[in-house]
């Protein structure tokens, strides 16, 4: 009789899965074939760079003009930060993904030397020392961090694939050794916010490839803890970290860039009062062009600007996914798990920046991508939208090859 039930559930699971995936397919080819997941990915990343432009040019003008005394210094920086991403998008996209796999660890010491080399002789900003100066380039390696550390874990899952899945630890404990040597030379910057998404990415994709479930939980804990003792050492970091939940408390200290942040949004109502109009960007919240350029947008543009870039960052997260899935199910694993690794990167800097514009999380240092200012931060997400674009060129056909894994 159970046997009999536990049939008739699997059945009606599958009838539910069935219906889902035809209603997909319905609607899917009765979309026009220009209209695929490339496509739109790109067409994404273009609008979003046009209008992160358009914003950065009004953000920064005045607090430019006063600081520079040049309203247009921050845009010419802006563009060349265009162009150099263009330029490595464009060397990335001719090394095939295999060569990226293959020589990871060489790829991930080097990335290990950047983060003790800025530690050394890196350039100083606000107490944190995240940024080395290369001519007219200011590189941040925790940038780069984040990007090898998607390849990394991609490979790892799939070359580990034995000792990921079974219910021992020796899968976790290497892959945790790996990450601790990482984030450890980041948190001594101190960058928090790239620490959050680096761990949370590997998680992820932890999680995605069948490790047990326990090792998630014990994972959990030993984060937390961690937190716990990051912020205990350091009582700034506890103001900053309840600041957030009421920045009108201490307007004028902990809750003063919030405060001001939240005033824009209030400012913006549904339409806004229109492009170069706000007054919050006017040096009363501090380098908004940078990680509260959202802010800005919604007091220029309003509701509606709000719902167009987040609606577009989203797009562009959905067809990572959705070309991180096509290649699972056409069994290219590494790759697969890359697009993933890139999406859960995507996903923490658009839910963190954004929830720390609205008030819902605490400040940290993560840019919107293709919106905010920030050269090494538009390159690394121009070269890992690549990555993303080369999976989708070289798994559109079942793999012929089986992948060195057990799955």
């Amino acid at each position: 009789m159970i046997n009999k039930k536990n049939g008739a559930i699997v059945a009606n699971k599958t009838d539910s899965i069935s219906k889902i995936n035809a209603v997909y397919d319905k609607i899917a080819n009765s979309l026009p074939a220009e209209i695929t997941a490339r496509n739109v990915l790109v067409f994404c990343v273009f609008a979003l760079l046009i209008i992160g432009s358009v914003m950065v040019a009004s953000a920064s003008m005045p607090y430019a003009a006063t600081m520079q005394n040049d309203p247009f210094y921050f845009i010419e920086r802006h563009a060349i930060s265009i162009v150099v991403a263009m330029i490595a998008a464009f060397v990335v996209s001719k090394f095939a993904l295999e060569i990226w796999f293959k020589n990871i660890f060489l790829f991930w010491i080097f990335t290990i030397g950047l983060l003790l080399l800025t530690l050394v002789i890196g350039t100083e900003v606000n107490g944190a020392r995240r940024w080395i100066r290369l001519a007219f380039f200011t590189l941040q390696p925790a940038e780069v961090a984040k990007m090898v550390m998607a390849i990394f874990t991609a490979d790892y899952v799939v070359r580990r694939a034995s000792e990921v899945r079974q219910s021992g630890w020796v899968g976790l404990s290497r892959l945790a050794l790996v990450m601790f040597v990482s984030i450890i030379l980041i948190i001594l910057e101190p960058d928090f916010g790239s620490t959050a998404v680096i761990v949370m990415m590997m998680v992820g994709v932890f999680f995605l490839a069948g490790a047990p479930i326990k090792q998630f939980i014990v994972m959990g804990g030993v984060i937390a803890m961690a937190l716990v003792s990051l912020i205990v050492f350091e009582p700034y970091r506890l103001e900053r970290l309840t600041s957030f939940a009421n920045p009108w408390a201490d307007p004028l200290g902990t809750g003063y860039q919030l405060s001001n942040a939240l005033m824009a949004f209030g400012q913006g109502e549904w339409f806004g009062v229109g492009l170069g109009h706000s007054m919050q960007k006017m040096s009363y919240l501090p380098e908004a062009h940078t990680d509260f350029m959202l802010a800005i947008l919604g007091e220029e543009f309003g509701f509606f600007g709000i719902v167009t870039v987040l609606s577009l960052e989203f797009m562009m997260l959905a067809c990572c996914i959705k070309i991180g899935y096509r290649a699972l199910k056409n069994n290219y694993l590494r790759a697969g798990y890359l697009a993933y690794g890139i999406s859960f990167i995507f996903l923490m800097q658009i839910l963190v920046n954004a929830g720390m514009n609205m008030g819902m999380l605490p400040t940290k240092g993560l840019t919107l991508p293709f919106i905010s200012y920030g050269g090494s931060s538009l390159m690394m997400c121009a070269v890992m939208i690549t990555l993303v674009l080369k999976v989708d060129a070289s798994t559109k056909a079942e793999n012929p090859d089986q992948e060195l894994s057990n799955f």
